[in-house]
């Protein structure tokens, strides 16, 4: 069977980071057909911020993961305007061709009723976010990414710049964002793209 579609590390990673994994395994170490050693395994993975929501580091003391969840929560809140509110969070990156940096970085793409920003918790920082009224166009191309096929998604601007994006559900994205900013805004032809959050927001 072919798979429907295929899976990026960055998809991996926003699953297990957002979903987890459970891990359960029983080993026997056996010598010359006699068991003597057995072990057994059982493991939660996944990011501190769905580890606390499900109640998980039970071995924590109380008091230690109240505190941390508080922290936490302070230092990963998403900066919202006021009276925004978000319409799709989706794990993602934005290619950042800047002098001799040429390279993805990822984070969280909120889409909200105003702007389109790209939000990176841990160090917190805001990675780029555009107006939605200064969005012209989208389209999704498929590009070559670590010898792979793979989607993409090019963003125009009105100042004439080209944002690339990757994010895990591409089709769901366009329609969302298509969706948020009223209606069909498809490109043609992409041209020079510079996802800089300094020349974009200006």
């Amino acid at each position: 069977m072919k798979p429907e579609r295929d899976y990026s590390l960055v998809d991996v990673l926003d699953k297990l980071l957002d979903k987890g994994l459970l891990l359960n395994a029983d080993l026997i170490i056996s010598v010359a057909g006699v068991p003597l050693i057995g072990v057994n395994l059982k493991a939660a993975l996944a990011g501190m911020e769905t580890m606390i929501e499900y109640g998980m580091m039970e071995a924590w003391d109380k008091n230690t993961r109240d505190w941390y969840a508080k922290e936490f929560a302070k230092k990963v809140a998403v900066p919202l305007l006021e009276s925004e509110e978000i319409h799709l969070r989706m794990f993602g990156s934005i290619w950042c061709d800047q002098g001799i940096i040429h390279t993805w970085r990822p984070g969280f793409l909120y889409l909200t009723n105003k702007r389109l920003f790209l939000w990176r918790k841990e160090p917190a920082e805001m990675l780029f976010e555009i107006p939605l009224e200064k969005i012209e166009g989208v389209m999704i191309k498929r590009e070559i990414h670590l010898q792979r096929e793979r989607e993409e998604l090019y963003l125009q601007f009105d100042c004439g710049e080209v944002a690339r994006i990757h994010v895990s559900d591409i089709v769901e994205f366009k329609r969302a964002l298509e969706e948020a900013v009223g209606g069909s805004i498809d490109m043609k032809i992409p041209c020079k793209h510079v996802p800089l959050l300094e020349n974009l927001t200006k």
